[in-house]
């Protein structure tokens, strides 16, 4: 006699063999999912990161100085409201007019707010920390933080910029030390 088929025994152990593949070939597609999608979180995060540390680095390099003829500003100085997550920054427009840019984070939003402008959003889910220094501080054996006020705003020389930004679940950190070219 001859068979035709297959046996119960045999549809099951199949069954088991191929849900076991099954399963492994799914758990493999989940991990590489993850794994991607951690990698885009990767890249926005280290980009966010790197555009808010080199924004502020620009404006601190090329802060203007607040001169007699200005209003509303701490005069010969170039960094106003100088916190640890918050900065007004004094620049010149084409008319040689002081404008005041302020960066700051809020709601985990870094945000540039130029004059009395609207803010504009520049990366989110973003911290920042401001260190700054001044030339009695800032030496090339010791670097010790300064709190500056409305009337030492004018003797900063230079700041560490370290922003850190957080997209899907990773968190990034770029940070750099920049001397003010209006510095005393």
């Amino acid at each position: 006699m001859t068979r035709k088929g297959y046996t119960l025994v045999e549809l099951l152990v199949s069954l088991i063999i191929g849900a076991v593949v099954m399963a492994v070939m799914l758990t493999t597609y989940i991990a590489l999912w993850k794994d991607q999608n951690k990698a885009a979180g990767l890249t926005e995060s280290q980009e966010g990161a790197k555009a808010i540390v080199w924004k502020m680095a620009e404006s601190f390099r090329a802060a203007s100085l607040c001169t007699s003829t200005d209003t509303g500003c701490d005069l010969n100085s170039g960094v106003e409201s100088a916190g640890t997550s918050s900065v007004i920054i004094n620049s010149r427009d084409s008319n040689g007019n002081l404008v005041k840019t302020t960066y700051a984070i809020n709601n985990g939003n870094f945000q540039v707010t130029v004059g009395s402008g609207s803010p504009a959003t520049y990366a989110s889910g973003a911290s920042m920390t401001l260190t700054y220094y001044t030339s009695a501080t800032y030496n090339a054996t010791a670097l010790v933080p300064f709190t500056p006020t409305s009337s030492t705003d004018s003797t900063l020389i230079a700041v560490q910029i370290v922003g850190s930004v957080t997209q899907n679940g990773v968190t990034e950190t770029y940070q750099t030390l920049v001397r003010l070219n209006n510095g005393p």
